[in-house]
């Protein structure tokens, strides 16, 4: 058994520089804030071939993906790390202009429950790092308090794309690593989001 029963640490890093090649440098990351929830949506290829009038092949390999992702809020500092808004100091004023927002890497714990060696189940750490994305804001609902409170959260779309960050030039698109605690999925979350 190995299911999925939480999230927790979102982080965010600005890609500084990257080379075709050679690993990724990444500027100071942050913790976003709490998670709320986290859906991939891999894009793959769907390229049939066929011989006889049967498929002999298919080449359905991973193009692209997008995270839709919901923190539990947004931190001015948050909003201006991940989507690019520019601040004054002096004024504290933040500024959304038309500008791309930076690319940089994203990551989260998958908070798994399985069984280890013994037979009890436990649970387990799922660190996900991938490593270069670029996040939007598409629509942003706000609205009074009535009776009965409905949350509202913004929804981030992250949209990632592949990199080549070795000398295997593969197309590298995610990683993701099992620990046995938290504390140590988020030290390797941290080493790769640069945060001190």
């Amino acid at each position: 058994m190995k299911a999925n029963i939480g999230m927790m640490y979102p982080v965010f890093a600005p890609i500084s520089a990257y080379t075709p090649g050679s690993a990724i440098t990444y500027g100071d990351g942050a913790v976003i804030q709490e998670a709320v929830s986290a859906n991939i949506s891999w894009e793959r290829s769907d390229n049939h071939f066929y011989g006889d009038d049967v498929e002999l092949d298919n080449d359905n390999g991973i193009l692209g993906y997008t995270i839709t992702f919901e923190p539990s809020g947004l931190s001015d500092a948050a909003r201006a790390l991940l989507l690019g808004e520019v601040t004054d100091s002096s004024s504290g004023v933040y500024e959304i202009t038309g500008d791309a927002a930076p690319e940089g890497g994203f990551g989260y714990i998958r908070v798994m429950r399985a069984e280890n060696q013994q037979g009890r189940v436990i649970n387990t750490y799922d660190a996900w790092w991938f490593h270069k994305v670029r996040c939007g804001i598409s629509a942003e609902e706000t609205r009074t308090k009535e009776r009965q409170i409905d949350w509202r959260v913004p929804t981030i779309e992250a949209v990632g794309s592949g990199v080549i960050v070795d000398e295997s030039e593969k197309l590298k698109f995610a990683k993701h690593k099992n620990f046995a605690t938290a504390a140590l999925a988020k030290a390797w979350l941290n080493g790769l989001a640069n945060i001190t």
